[in-house]
């Protein structure tokens, strides 16, 4: 006789609606039919969009995420009583390992990124700090590869990492249910865009750079800058021609993106980007709206043919992306034509959806217990 299994997503990190983690996969998974719950970073308890939240209070600092918000967050699991825990923060993999084998039951790691390969792009951190870094990541991923029961990765290179038998390449394509296919935005004349995490190797300096060569432009960032790149949006002037908006709902970053020309996304040529997949890329193909980007090899050849975006040396200064950006918004009919050829990109190949059963396969082979089902037939 089967029965429905209970999966669990935990993160003490994340935004408790982030995009991949809440709202792509865990409201997919609920309205796959699943008996879906989430352990986030907030108060109180409710369910949101079929998903049963559980909050745990969000950590005053790095020492109460690893210690009060880890103790809590086992409570939530013990009283929850999933047959498959899904962690995607890494520090959370030596709790649920314990967890896991008190309780019989089945985990799963989410890898967002190449952990190890991030750690050289963090300017904050120390150069004594880095090694010790890197050493203590490679110890916790190779535990969840080896003990827990699934790995979910978000790019062919993050998963070569992985050797677990139960595994499968996920992406954070957008979903192509946030973003219809005709709005009703007005464009705003000269609005670059950039929407996601900001930091120095995402060259933060290079955007702000390319709009002061661009005098008829303005860009709009939505984000939440890390520590070396706050300086940035501390105090910003009117004549630098940026809003900043701060982190705003994943639901509302569509409307931005569509009222925008064209979207902004550089990176240093560090080694955790060379074969990344940037979301904001896809999410403004989605919004219809053309990109600039830095012509990273990878990129370059992934997007070679669909003519949806320009890509620029971003290596030695801004000069290029100012240009590009200045073509782009003196031609709103080529505008209107990439961001077409990326639409319909979205649409063809890059979208969660064609995603999603990768996600469903891996959670499903994780569950242990007999007689349990992921979706019932």
């Amino acid at each position: 006789m089967t029965s429905p299994a209970r999966v669990c997503h935990l993160s003490t990190v994340h935004n408790p609606r982030d995009n991949r983690v809440f709202r792509k996969e865990c409201v997919s998974l609920a309205h796959a039919g699943v008996d879906v719950w989430f352990i986030g970073a907030q108060q109180g308890d409710e369910i949101v969009d079929g998903v049963h939240v559980v909050g745990v209070g969000e950590a005053t600092g790095r020492l109460d995420r690893l210690t009060r918000r880890q103790f809590r967050a086992w409570q939530a699991l013990d009283r929850i009583s999933p047959d498959t825990v899904h962690v995607h923060d890494p520090e959370l993999i030596p709790m649920v390992l314990a967890w896991r084998h008190l309780r019989g039951r089945a985990a799963v790691y989410d890898a967002h990124e190449d952990l190890i390969g991030q750690i050289e792009g963090k300017e904050y951190l120390a150069d004594w700090v880095k090694p010790v870094a890197r050493l203590a990541a490679r110890g916790v991923i190779s535990a969840a590869d080896r003990f827990f029961d699934g790995i979910v990765a978000s790019t062919p290179t993050v998963l070569s990492f992985y050797h677990n038998r139960n595994r499968a390449v996920v992406r954070n394509y957008p979903l192509l249910t946030d973003y219809p296919s005709s709005t009703d935005a007005v464009k705003k004349d000269g609005q670059a865009v950039y929407a996601g995490m900001l930091s120095a190797g995402r060259q933060v300096d290079r955007m702000f750079e390319m709009i002061a060569q661009v005098p008829e432009s303005h860009l709009t960032v939505a984000g939440e800058p890390d520590p070396e790149v706050r300086r940035f949006f501390e105090d910003l002037r009117p004549e630098q021609r940026v809003e900043w908006l701060g982190r705003i709902p994943g639901e509302e970053v569509p409307r931005v993106l569509a009222q925008s020309r064209v979207g902004i996304a550089f990176f240093k040529p560090l080694k955790n980007y060379q074969e990344a997949l940037p979301t904001k890329l896809f999410e403004y193909m989605a919004a219809g709206i053309p990109f600039i980007s830095t012509d990273l090899p990878f990129l370059v050849n992934l997007f070679d043919g669909k003519d949806c975006g320009i890509f620029v040396d971003t290596s030695q200064g801004a000069e290029a992306a100012a240009e590009a950006l200045r073509s782009l918004l003196a031609d709103p009919d080529r505008c209107a034509e990439m961001g077409a050829n990326g639409r319909r990109a979205i649409e063809e190949e890059f979208s969660f959806e064609a995603e999603f059963p990768n996600l469903l396969a891996v959670e499903g082979a994780a569950v242990r217990r007999e007689g349990a089902v992921l979706v019932e037939g």
